[in-house]
């Protein structure tokens, strides 16, 4: 059995639709031994926030108790996923070439304070600390390193790291160091280590996950008007045109790695299944990689893919937001990968007709007839479903652009738009380690720390605007 879980799995979906019976289940996951040791995500189960109201329909938002079911499974911060088990050693893993050398290793652990947890997963914790000399708030994420008696990936030692998890923070600080200036993609500043552990220092957007807001509720219900989504999918979509164009392929797009900055508008995060690519065939993606219910069917069948799978994600984002889940759902991995190989996208009767145009050509199964975005991106521009949206304001971010939730936001350090669940977490128990790497540890991560420029720092590195409003 190649797929395994970090938990046992849930029992069958008792609502799932049934599935034609087109392939045999044999044929539908492969190939899955392919030429990677990335991780791929589960889905979040077990876990319940808020209260919702069923059957209610007012204002272009819908809720139903059965699309609310569905979220309640769901977690913010992952704790299982859905992994590709292949043995390999660290052997394996080494900086690539391109990686800027140790010299920009300008601050050390025992420069920042730790505040609040932001959120757990596999890999380690994420935490809000403050930089000491300066006051600057800080997202730490966090990955154990894999030590010289914990190569194998084979599970069944809790104390392991998977080689899986390191890859991801490595491509995730590589890829990071190359997208530094656009305003929905969030900001790397320091990269550090120690002998135990990675760090990456990031950018903290203090108004918390697009899935936070919503799944525990807000001003606008449980899930949003079409114009709010149109809002939110436009950011999306100029954050995913960027790394585009940049050569990399997102592969994670989902409301857990949306965040909210301190003025309401969108930023993605999480790049650990990010991969830059070119136009050589030998560079396309074939990984089986990412979250089961957004993954695309060119990626479950290990097929080479490329761009198109970040504009199915979209569509199933505004999917998510619009009906409160993805579009194919249900308890187990393969009944999730079933449904979205076989069966028909159905279409609640509330979306309007611009929204079902243009889910239907973003959740096309064929990706070559699959809205090609970034070969025509002014014909996406101007799809009826963003008429309201003025994409030059809104790529400026100017003052005229009044996101539709401006997170509540009394003190930074309260972190109090993340999940009670983790920011009630004590923090006694950080860490900060102060031997230094060493031997073939040492050797093996050389190149992995790194510092953005001074200026770069003073200029993103800081909450301006709560500076402003907490300076009385």
């Amino acid at each position: 059995m190649l797929f395994s879980f970090d938990e046992d799995p849930e029992p069958p979906d008792p609502v799932g639709i049934p599935i034609p019976k087109k392939e045999k289940d044999a044929n539908l996951l492969q190939p899955l031994l392919i030429n990677s040791l990335l991780v791929s995500a589960g889905p979040h189960d077990g876990f319940k926030t808020g209260s919702f109201k069923a059957g209610s329909f007012k204002g272009g938002s819908f809720q139903d108790l059965h699309s609310n079911t569905a979220r309640t499974r769901r977690r913010s911060s992952v704790y299982r996923r859905l992994s590709v088990r292949l043995t390999g050693s660290t052997a394996g893993i080494t900086i690539p070439s391109g990686y800027t050398d140790e010299n920009g290793h300008k601050k050390s652990l025992g420069d920042f304070v730790p505040l609040r947890v932001l959120g757990q997963g596999a890999y380690g914790k994420v935490h809000l600390v403050k930089d000491k000399h300066n006051g600057r708030l800080y997202a730490q994420k966090q990955i154990r390193k894999p030590q010289i008696d914990l190569h194998d990936d084979k599970g069944g030692n809790d104390k392991g790291v998977h080689v899986s998890h390191v890859q991801r923070t490595l491509a995730e600080r590589q890829i990071l160091t190359l997208v530094t200036h656009h305003s929905n993609i969030v900001k790397l500043f320091y990269a550090l280590q120690d002998q135990d552990r990675f760090y990456l220092l990031l950018e903290y957007i203090p108004g918390g996950e697009l899935f936070y807001h919503l799944t525990l509720g807000n001003a606008l219900g449980n899930v949003f008007k079409e114009d709010h989504v149109a809002f939110y999918a436009a950011e999306m979509a100029l954050g995913l045109r960027h790394l585009h164009l940049l050569g990399i392929v997102y592969r994670d797009l989902k409301p857990e790695n949306c965040l909210l900055n301190a003025a309401g508008h969108l930023v993605l995060t999480d790049f650990g299944l990010s991969k830059a690519i070119s136009t050589d065939d030998d560079s396309a993606c074939r990984s089986i990689i990412g979250t089961p219910e957004y993954m695309a069917p060119e990626t479950i069948k290990g097929e080479a893919y490329d761009y198109a799978v970040d504009w199915w994600l979209l569509g199933c984002v505004i999917y998510d937001m619009m009906t409160g889940k993805p579009p194919f759902t249900g308890k187990l991995h393969d009944v999730i990968t079933k449904k979205i190989l076989l069966a028909k996208l159905n279409m609640p009767f509330y979306l309007s007709l611009d929204a079902r145009d243009l889910l239907n050509k973003l959740l096309q199964k064929k990706p070559e007839k699959r809205f090609q975005v970034d070969e025509k991106w002014d014909t996406f521009m101007k799809h009826r479903f963003f008429r309201k949206i003025d994409w030059p304001a809104l790529v400026d971010q100017d003052e005229s652009v009044v996101p539709p939730i401006i997170p509540t936001i009394s003190d930074p350090e309260m972190a109090e738009n993340f999940s009670e669940e983790f920011t009630s977490m004590k923090v006694s128990d950080y860490e900060v380690a102060t031997a230094q790497a060493s031997g073939n540890v040492q050797e093996l991560f050389q190149g992995f720390s790194y510092a953005a420029s001074g200026s770069y720092i003073d200029k993103f590195g800081q909450l301006r605007m709560l500076d402003n409003d907490l300076s009385v």
